[in-house]
């Protein structure tokens, strides 16, 4: 496959949804096929629920991951980490599915930019075994720099199209 985006908001209609739609968009046309998991359509159980283990959403997430090269792991940041959507699909992973691969990091935030939802997820990525682009964008105040199907601020559009190109480049590099 290619690219495969997860998002920590619910759907694609939210601010973290745009900025996923953009995402595909962007790396599409950099040659590369992208598509997005879509947590409206497939939902994943709480880890540990009953029936969970057997779970055929958990199966069909699994199998979309393993068949990617490469993520991108994009979520609104709440309380000063990622959403409780990112960690749920996060947890459903392991090395056998991410192993090894590059992954590159977004957050929206409400108010100012800062790191800490990109620190947490990085630190995940790391417990799984992926490997994360040093490049990595936090995209504040909420939807001012969104349009209703991309991102109008200049300086953030350049640093998200950094963010990619370096993915592709890290995918490139080790050959996934």
């Amino acid at each position: 496959m290619g690219v495969l985006v997860i998002t920590g908001g619910y759907g694609l209609d939210g601010s973290t949804g745009i900025v996923a739609q953009a995402i595909v968009t962007r790396t599409k046309s950099k040659g590369v096929d992208c598509d997005v998991f879509r947590n409206d359509i497939t939902s994943l159980p709480l880890v540990g629920s009953p029936g969970c283990w057997d779970s055929e959403s958990v199966s069909e997430y699994r199998s979309k991951v393993e068949a990617s090269e490469g993520f991108i792991l994009i979520t609104p940041e709440y309380h000063g980490t990622m959403s409780s959507t990112m960690k749920l699909q996060l947890d459903w992973l392991g090395k056998d599915q991410v192993g090894g691969k590059p992954f590159a990091l977004v957050s929206m935030l409400g108010g100012v930019s800062n790191t800490s939802s990109l620190n947490h997820m990085r630190h995940v990525v790391r417990w799984l075994g992926g490997w994360c682009t040093p490049e990595q964008v936090a995209i504040p105040g909420g939807r001012s720099h969104l349009s209703d199907n991309d991102l109008v601020d200049e300086g953030l559009s350049e640093r998200l199209d950094s963010v990619l190109d370096s993915l592709i480049h890290a995918m490139e590099k080790l050959g996934n």
